[in-house]
């Protein structure tokens, strides 16, 4: 293979500076050796390596709407100039879809990862709010509605490359 200073001295008129688009293309083309053969590799021993074809995700990354983080789930559409004081009707684990019902006035102690119940688009870190046996209260300024939220595919999307 040619260096590219070889490369360079072959291009009639190169000026590193101020490339032409098909210079650019001349330039690549010497750089780039053409691939021939395709072999099928593990995947421990395909490190470094060229896919043949495009990798195709058959689903959503991460699957489902989940919590960012360790908090408390709620309608951010509550979220105000004043204390948002909540009660907490239950917890939501990583793994498993919460059963339960949240209302206005109510919030669902979450893990990182576990799915968001259906109305519910906002996540508290426990690090931000005052939290006893029963309620939270979230000082305001601190939250947006729909934060520490990670959505369905935000990742990967299904059927993506």
């Amino acid at each position: 293979m040619k260096t590219l200073d070889q490369i360079a001295a072959e291009l009639q008129g190169y000026d590193p500076q101020a490339l032409r688009a098909d210079m650019v293309n001349a330039f690549l083309e010497r750089m780039v050796e053409p691939v021939h053969g395709v072999e099928g590799l593990g995947l421990f021993e395909a490190l470094g390596r060229v896919l043949a074809q495009d990798v195709v995700s058959p689903l959503n990354v991460p699957p489902h709407d989940n919590s960012a983080m360790d908090g408390y789930a709620f309608e951010g559409s509550q979220l105000g100039t004043a204390p948002l004081h909540l009660q907490i009707v239950g917890t939501a684990f990583a793994g498993a879809a919460w059963q339960g019902t949240v209302h206005k006035g109510q919030c669902l102690r979450i893990m990182t990862g576990a799915i968001m119940p259906a109305v519910l688009d906002t996540v508290a870190p426990q690090e931000l709010v005052r939290a006893d046996a029963a309620t939270v209260t979230i000082a305001p300024g601190l939250l947006s509605a729909g934060d520490n939220r990670r959505f369905a595919g935000e990742d990967i999307r299904a059927g993506s490359i």
